[in-house]
């Protein structure tokens, strides 16, 4: 996929604000991100076009001068004046592990799995008020673990002492919701969204003393009660929500889950093949105690909406899906219930845009070796995956798009000489995503193209485009 020159004019303007001290490196990082977003998911050789922006690449990301978080920061600048147009906005925030082919362990950290890369926190943000469309990112935290983690110790310890530790990761979700909060001040209205790795009741109480409109997925098992009496009984919330009638019914396509190299992730999120499920949703209101380990001024109870999420009647052998949602939004009819959980299902958005930024842009392709110029790459690559993430939703969402949105003319020429897939006289941005797909070995049966066989595809079409460019020139010298 290649942007349109809308998409690529999107991208330069995400660092126009930028500080780099030196007008030189700021016209160089405009070349850079300008021959990026023409190539996404080239190699960089490639993308560059020619060896002095190849190597103006290379300067650019290892120079000590340039601040990857000070990227960060414009881009964030830039995705704020858009969703203060926007007005209602919904801040996905997800964790997900970034492994370099190349950098040592010792030089960009240690993940769980004792290999070499980094965790990046991202909160990304999506229009509330159309069809969910990715407006850009606004906090980028990484963490670069020193040393393999210590798993025994971990797991042994409890509530109060995690309390007391010091640069505890799971603070970057409180983190993530503030200064995503503090940089969209000017917003209609900013809904957080997270999944049970946010479960945490100081950092629910710390968003409703703040007033932060959230939903949170979070665990069957938390103990909650009926009233803020201290002698109510209290219960799993599974349990709580056992009696709570459904209120409407909606029949739901389920993505694909492929199995996770972490067993704790596979426990979490287990792999599942596509399907439909049909779901029904209830709500209650419910009410959280204190943990013991946590004091004042963190109140002793929080009294919150649930949505319960589930599946009456899974397909035998197959788990049933449920959720429980924790929310301070509005449950009280159907169409707030239902609203709830579709604020909740943009959550796979992030997702996404995850394999938008790996995969789309190739950046676990890029074989830097030390760390800050991982993490400029990063910062540079953030817009360009949501543009990508953008395209790829607008031909699901607008299948009769022009083609033109996705693919320039001369691709289109290409596909219609050397792809596996008819294009009709005048192709949609679908139906230019689906041929792409069917040189990377899509079949239509499997449903919509994934970001890997996209990606197959699209090397193939610019494999094709160069030999195409080159036949062009040697007739034109004939």
């Amino acid at each position: 996929m290649k942007l349109s020159n809308d998409g690529t004019k999107r991208v330069r303007e995400a660092f126009q604000s930028a500080d780099l001290g030196d007008p030189r490196r700021k016209r160089r990082l405009d070349r850079i991100v300008t021959r990026l977003a023409k190539k996404p998911s080239a190699s960089l050789p490639d993308a560059m076009v020619d060896e002095a922006d190849l190597e103006g690449l290379y300067r650019f990301v290892n120079n000590d001068a340039v601040d990857a978080q000070e990227l960060v920061s414009a881009y964030a600048r830039k995705t704020a004046e858009r969703a203060r147009k926007a007005g209602r906005v919904i801040v996905i925030h997800d964790t997900t592990t970034c492994m370099p082919p190349r950098g040592a362990a010792e030089d960009v950290g240690y993940l769980s799995t004792g290999k070499a890369g980094f965790f990046a926190h991202v909160s990304l943000v999506l229009d509330g008020a159309t069809w969910k469309r990715p407006l850009g990112v606004v906090n980028l935290e990484t963490i670069s673990r020193k040393e393999p983690s210590k798993r025994a110790r971990r797991s042994k310890a409890s509530g109060a002492e995690t309390a007391k530790w010091k640069d505890r990761e799971s603070d970057r979700w409180h983190r993530g919701v503030e200064n995503s909060s503090e940089i969209l001040g000017g917003c209609k209205e900013v809904v957080h969204v997270a999944d049970r790795e946010a479960d945490s009741y100081a950092l629910l109480a710390s968003m409703v003393a703040k007033g932060r409109s959230f939903v949170v997925r979070v665990e069957p098992a938390r103990m909650v009660a009926d009233s803020v009496d201290p002698e109510a009984e209290r219960v799993q919330l599974q349990e709580h929500l056992g009696d709570a009638a459904g209120v409407l019914e909606r029949t739901i396509k389920l993505t694909p889950r492929k199995a996770s190299t972490a067993p704790r992730e596979n426990k979490a999120h287990p792999p599942r093949g596509a399907r439909e499920a049909t779901l029904v949703f209830a709500s209650k209101k419910a009410v959280l105690r204190r943990p013991r380990y946590l004091r004042d001024p963190i109140p002793e109870t929080l009294e919150l909406n649930v949505v319960r999420v589930w599946e009456p009647n899974p397909p035998d052998g197959l788990p049933p899906v449920e959720w429980l949602l924790l929310t301070t939004l509005s449950t009280h009819s159907k169409a707030k219930v239902a609203e709830v959980v579709d604020i909740y299902r943009a959550r796979w958005t992030i997702e996404e845009f995850n394999k938008a930024l790996k995969t789309g842009c190739a950046y676990e392709s890029r074989e830097f070796e030390t760390l800050p110029a991982l993490l400029t790459m990063l910062a540079l690559s953030l817009p360009i995956a949501c543009e990508l993430l953008w395209l790829r939703s607008r031909a699901r969402s607008h299948p009769d798009a022009p083609v033109t949105e996705v693919l320039s003319p001369q691709q289109v020429r290409v596909l219609r000489a050397m792809g596996s897939r008819p294009l009709p006289k005048n192709p949609s941005a679908r139906d230019g995503l689906l041929a792409v797909a069917g040189l990377g070995g899509h079949l239509k049966r499997n449903g919509d193209p994934g970001w890997e066989v996209l990606h197959r595809g699209w090397k193939q079409l610019l494999a094709y485009e160069e030999g195409w460019k080159a036949a062009l020139r040697a007739q034109r010298k004939m």
